[in-house]
């Protein structure tokens, strides 16, 4: 998963760049446009070479206007699709936060409670039943040390494998 991350502050500050480099684009393509009105057929020579240039030139910078404009649009559509990435890691962002707050609330109130954890002790992999030190329920401090000390099974047969830890309560 590639590593996404998100700065409010500094979207902030470039918030309006798309937007004023749209209106440059927007901006050229209307000088452009007076260019090519500015290309009166009394400014040029009546001989056929300066006639064929004058018609280049012209058909030149309506393309060019046209590309200028076509790129606006697409600046304008990415700019809106920039906005809504970041409203999206903004609420994800909150979401977070209220995520993580509401685990250390939980995790406070565990602690705060009777100082014990019940924590199921390790079982092996593969097993289903209880762990060969006696049972599924041993009970694990607050400080996280287990009643068998080794995270393996007190009594567990040697070569009988990994244990594996079951999944936290919270």
């Amino acid at each position: 998963m590639a590593d996404v991350g998100f700065d409010s502050d500094k979207h902030a500050q470039t918030r309006n760049d798309m937007k004023r480099g749209g209106e440059s684009l927007g901006d050229s393509s209307e000088a452009l446009g007076r260019l090519i009105d500015a290309q009166d057929p009394a400014y040029w020579s009546d001989e056929a070479g300066f006639q064929a240039m004058r018609t280049a030139i012209i058909a030149c910078m309506k393309t060019e206007s046209r590309l200028i404009g076509q790129q606006k649009i697409r600046f304008k559509k990415f700019d809106g699709d920039v906005e809504q990435a970041a409203k999206v890691f903004e609420a994800a962002e909150t979401a977070n936060a209220d995520e993580l707050a509401a685990i250390l609330a939980g995790l406070d109130q565990g602690q705060a409670g009777s100082g014990q954890l019940n924590t199921p002790a390790p079982t092996p992999i593969g097993s289903s039943g209880s762990t060969a030190s006696g049972g599924a329920g041993a009970s694990t401090s607050a400080s996280g040390s287990s009643a068998s000390g080794s995270g393996t099974s007190g009594s567990a047969v040697s070569g009988s494998g990994p244990t594996q830890n079951a999944p936290s309560a919270i």
